[in-house]
């Protein structure tokens, strides 16, 4: 049986607080880190690339595709949650301008997933840009639905599907 729908606002320092322990926990990355799960998840893309388009025959080069995803999957949460700090600290700075502090970070996390997405290891930068970029962005232009835009790089007016 689904759990009854709470009152909003009930309990948000319990999520927050929770969040905070679970950022907490998860130890930050060097950069010579970054740049592994950088590559294991560019891998990982590529042989996904060549599972969809069914290049491969054999069983064992399949089975090597398909470890390698699962392997990048892991380097992405990996790289994603050694940054939930970086998404806190960001968001805390955008607090008062009309949106609750877990929906900047919510958006703050939704762009710091899009930019482990688009993370260039080869430019040298440590961290993602667009994670620190992206809440910003998503939090202090509300669309015309009242809602917060994604952490989405396009000019559109209204709310993006990216």
């Amino acid at each position: 049986m689904p759990e009854p729908a709470r009152p909003l606002g009930t309990d948000d320092a319990d999520d927050l607080r929770l969040y905070l322990e679970a950022a907490a926990r998860e130890p930050l990355l060097t950069k010579e880190e970054e740049v592994e799960l950088a590559i294991i998840i560019e891998h990982g893309k590529e042989s996904e690339d060549k599972l969809r388009a069914g290049r491969l025959r054999s069983e064992k080069s399949i089975l090597k595709a398909r470890q390698a995803v699962k392997k990048a999957e892991a380097a992405r949460q990996r790289f994603i949650m050694a940054n939930l700090r970086l998404v806190v600290s960001v968001a805390r700075k955008y607090q008062g301008q009309g949106l609750p502090l877990l929906d900047l970070i919510q958006e703050g996390n939704i762009g710091l997933m899009r930019a482990v997405e688009l993370f260039d290891w080869r430019r040298g930068s440590k961290s993602p840009p667009s994670a620190r970029g992206g809440t910003p962005k998503a939090t202090t232009r509300p669309s015309p639905t009242g809602r917060a835009r994604s952490a989405c790089r396009c000019t559109s007016t209204t709310d993006c599907a990216n």
